[in-house]
């Protein structure tokens, strides 16, 4: 017996969540969202099914893409941590250099550092 339709849907939804773990795993985000086009596009497709066109075996596989999904959501979350926490730690390098800034170049004449030489 062949597959259903929505099952083939299903299947190359679950493959494209598995190389979505890669590409966020190997911080390739171009891939990413080309692969988050793509599953947009089969669930555009899957919308115009009922619940009835869904076999058991569909929904095994729709149980199989929510925990895919709940890890990908996890891998992705902790790739944006790492990024934030880049981005704070520059902006208080930043800050820091301002204020360095601020303090040394507003001195009237020669730079304060000019008399130690």
């Amino acid at each position: 017996m062949n597959p259903s339709n929505t099952t083939i849907l299903l299947k190359e939804w679950l493959r494209l969540s598995e190389h979505e773990s890669e590409a966020i795993a190997e911080k390739e985000w171009g891939m990413l969202n080309d692969l988050l086009d793509q599953k947009s596009r089969i669930k555009a497709l899957l919308e115009d099914y009922s619940g009835d066109d869904f076999s058991e075996a569909d929904k095994l596989l729709v149980n199989e893409l929510i925990m895919i999904t709940k890890l990908n959501q996890t891998l992705l979350q902790s790739e944006m941590d790492i990024v934030n926490s880049r981005i704070q730690n520059e902006n208080r390098s930043l800050k820091t250099m301002r204020k360095v800034g601020r303090i040394y170049g507003s001195q009237n004449g020669n730079s304060y550092w000019h008399s130690y030489s």
